[in-house]
């Protein structure tokens, strides 16, 4: 039975209530970022103008095996990785196309990549054993090395997907805080080895 436009309508409201936060709460988004930065106790790896922040932490995930042979194991030292929210801030205020804040996006993390590889070759992090992290680009992440994989489905993710839907919004193109037609945004979790990191940014590398 085919739905009427009202219904139709009605559904599609609903969907966006579940996947996204309605516009009037967005302003609360640059604070509650700035919040969980500061608990999480978030370091930026070039002074808070790169595009990454790390965050030292323990895997409380079960034995995670990577395609390179490195095993993760529950209790081992990890590096959360977190995108500067003002970095995009900073790029869609300059009116860049799509493409051209994707090509900086790339360029930016693979820089910040470097150096958290040097501090690691210079001893810091020294119980590191992977980076980890949950995002929205995990297509970007593939491309910079990362493995890329399925959240499971849990209220955490649902949690989270609403989370980032309204960082996209608030640190987004103006089309985008004003409820544009972008689709439900999905997260990936994206691991990377130490011994990955350090072959493929390290001075071994240079």
């Amino acid at each position: 039975m085919e739905q009427s436009p009202i219904t139709a309508r009605q559904g599609h409201i609903r969907q966006l209530r579940i996947d996204r936060p309605p516009a009037f709460v967005l302003p609360l988004w640059p604070l509650i970022d700035r919040m969980l930065r500061r608990f999480h106790h978030m370091l930026p790896l070039t002074g808070g103008s790169g595009i990454l922040f790390v965050e030292v932490r323990r895997n409380d995930a079960h034995t995670v095996t990577l395609t390179d042979g490195s095993q993760i194991k529950a209790g081992d030292t990890i590096l959360e990785i977190h995108l500067n929210n003002n970095w995009f801030k900073q790029r869609h205020k300059l009116n860049l196309t799509t493409s051209r804040v994707a090509r900086d996006m790339l360029v930016s993390f693979a820089h910040d990549l470097g150096i958290l590889a040097k501090e690691l070759d210079d001893g810091a992090f020294s119980n590191c054993v992977a980076l980890h992290g949950c995002t929205h680009i995990g297509v970007a992440a593939g491309r910079l090395g990362f493995q890329v994989g399925e959240l499971p489905n849990s209220l955490w993710k649902k949690f989270a997907r609403f989370y980032v839907s309204g960082l996209a919004q608030a640190y987004g193109p103006r089309r985008s805080r004003a409820g544009g037609s972008d689709g439900p945004i999905e997260l990936e979790e994206v691991w990377l080895s130490k011994r990955e990191l350090l072959k493929r940014y390290g001075s071994s590398h240079l």
